[in-house]
């Protein structure tokens, strides 16, 4: 599905317009023209427009999610570029990366470039593509990280496993700080079975390693999926000391802690493991901080009778997009630890930003990119009504309050009252 230069003439009135980066936060009409911000003001005639009412409900520029599993090439039966672009439109995303960690792994520059334009053709939203950071994701010899970045590649990832060496690691770093792409780390083992996984916690171990690393070949480094208090803690001391660092929490880490997952329920196994609620705590304080900078999903589909196979053998991941607004707002803003615009900011212009992604605002000009989402409005998961293939939540049955509306990309609508719209 291209996004070319839509025709469409969209005036959203009477929203209230949150822009965190100008500081932007009142009523007012947006007016879409060619695929573009063409006016931002109170009062905004629309003539030939098709007007959508914007009353009660917050516009935004676009959520990002910079951390989802849409398993093409390989897995296709848990997820699809086409599904899966479906379930980031629902949930109020108007672009997503990818991890590449996929059959087989996306390890060398034509790998992603095959899969960029595959998505030209079937994504409905901006879809980003990570290169391996190693060699079949390995952990053994870093790929060609220039050719990575000449054929596209948004960030290198080694997402599913760490990795072991330390002399892989510092090299992957020196590789993408000559290059300009960046390394997304993930530094956590997985344990096999819930007691295991409970005790067994690397993360600030890694973490504090990979630090040490980057500040010796001066390099930038995001870390994945971040859940324990001590690696929050190492992270706010490298940012003080003036590294170029930054860190994602998912919603399901801010949300949950180990005590909410019901024994033998593998809908709650995921890689890292759901820590403390003292770590949750820290996490979602660290959030509100900006020591973690941004929010990302780590959607990972799998199919129901791979989950149904108990705790100790079903496969690590749960899926995120269309419940990832709810859940944030539900545990983060109705409760008063962070205020829209704050989460708005770790949803959207971090991970743009983070990503060197083009600058999405509220204002004339810019890519009609846009979220419409009600912070309000109550609804029960059903994983049943999900658009993606697969239904591994852990979230089935909660009731949230808050949900994406209408999600605008390039000037188009690809989802509008909760139908998904292919143009």
């Amino acid at each position: 599905m291209s996004h070319g230069s839509s025709q469409q003439t969209i005036l959203l009135q009477g929203g209230r317009l949150i822009d965190p980066v100008l500081g932007l936060d009142h009523e007012g009409d947006l007016l879409i023209k060619a695929g573009r911000i063409a006016a931002v003001a109170a009062g905004l005639e629309g003539g030939e427009a098709e007007v959508f009412s914007a009353r009660g409900l917050i516009i935004c520029p676009g959520l990002v999610d910079m951390h989802v599993h849409f398993r093409s090439p390989g897995d296709e039966h848990k997820e699809d570029l086409t599904s899966g672009s479906a379930a980031a439109a629902m949930g109020g995303f108007t672009a997503v990366a990818c991890e590449p960690n996929t059959r087989p792994p996306l390890d060398s520059g034509m790998m992603v470039k095959q899969l960029l334009q595959k998505a030209k053709l079937e994504s409905l939203v901006e879809l980003h593509v990570k290169g391996c950071l190693t060699l079949a994701g390995q952990g053994k010899e870093v790929v060609d990280v220039g050719e990575m970045k000449a054929c596209g590649a948004a960030a290198l990832s080694n997402d599913g496993d760490p990795i072991e060496e330390p002399r892989v690691v510092r090299e992957a770093l020196a590789q993408c700080r000559r290059q300009g792409l960046l390394p997304t780390i993930h530094d956590e083992a997985s344990g096999s079975t819930p007691l295991e996984i409970a005790s067994h916690q690397r993360e600030p171990e890694l973490v504090c390693r990979d630090i040490g690393l980057a500040a010796l070949e001066r390099a930038p480094i995001h870390f994945s999926h971040i859940s324990a208090g001590e690696a929050i803690e190492l992270i706010w001391n490298a940012k003080s000391r003036g590294q170029a660092i930054t860190a994602e929490a998912t919603p399901h880490h801010l949300a949950l802690c180990a005590e909410d997952a019901p024994r033998d329920d593998a809908n709650f196994k995921m890689n890292p493991p759901l820590r403390s609620a003292a770590d949750r705590e820290a996490l979602q304080s660290a959030l509100a901080q900006g020591i973690i900078d941004c929010i990302a999903t780590d959607h990972a589909p799998h199919t129901p009778g791979e989950k149904a196979r108990g705790f100790a053998s079903a496969p690590f991941g749960v899926i995120g997009l269309e419940t990832a607004l709810g859940v944030v707002l539900t545990a983060l803003y109705h409760p008063g630890g962070m205020s829209l615009s704050q989460i708005i900011e770790a949803m959207s212009a971090r991970p743009r930003a983070i990503l060197g992604l083009p600058e999405v605002r509220l204002a004339e000009g810019f890519p009609a990119d846009l979220t419409i989402f009600d912070a309000d409005s109550e609804w029960v998961v059903e994983p049943e009504r999900f658009r993606s293939k697969s239904r591994n939540t852990p979230f089935s049955g909660w009731n949230l309050k808050g949900r994406a509306i209408a999600t605008i990309v390039s000037g188009r609508w690809v989802m509008k009252h909760g139908e998904v719209i292919r143009s």
